[in-house]
């Protein structure tokens, strides 16, 4: 972290520090302790978050609300795209959502869907459907007619 350590508080005008601190992830009733970098005033307690901490906020909201909801959080989504064999691309275009749909899932930005959510636990624990649809993509794929040619 580059720039000033303290600077002035935005609320009552003491001295704000940047420091870690725990801070709580609410998500329908439940919470959910979590360690944030912000500049934190050592008068008044309240806290201008940083980039690094708002991210760490986020994220463990992202779980909260996965478990809350009974869906897959950002790790246990790359989990089973990397036991599949995908990359973050090639799991949006074969699973749906596009091709930063992964990228967003496992970084919290975003929750997946109960059906996304339900379909990687399908193809992680049954090898029969994981066979079964990436057979299909396969021959999806092959069926598919050759691009245009392109006349530029």
């Amino acid at each position: 972290m580059t720039g000033k350590k303290s600077k002035p508080c935005v609320f009552c005008k003491g001295t704000m520090s940047l420091q870690t601190k725990v801070d709580t992830a609410t998500f329908a009733g439940h919470t959910r302790d979590v360690d944030v970098l912000g500049y934190w005033c050592d008068s008044c307690d309240e806290a201008v978050i940083v980039k690094e901490g708002a991210k760490a906020l986020s994220l463990a909201y992202s779980e909260l609300k996965a478990e809350v909801q009974s869906v897959l959080g950002p790790a246990a989504i790359k989990g089973i795209r990397e036991r599949l064999g995908l990359s973050q691309r090639k799991a949006g275009e074969l699973l749906g959502g596009g091709p930063r749909s992964f990228q967003k899932y496992e970084s919290g930005d975003i929750a997946s869907s109960v059906s996304m959510a339900r379909l990687l636990e399908l193809l992680d624990n049954v090898p029969e459907a994981k066979s079964y649809f990436f057979g299909k993509m396969q021959q999806k794929d092959s069926e598919a007619p050759p691009a245009p040619e392109s006349h530029h």
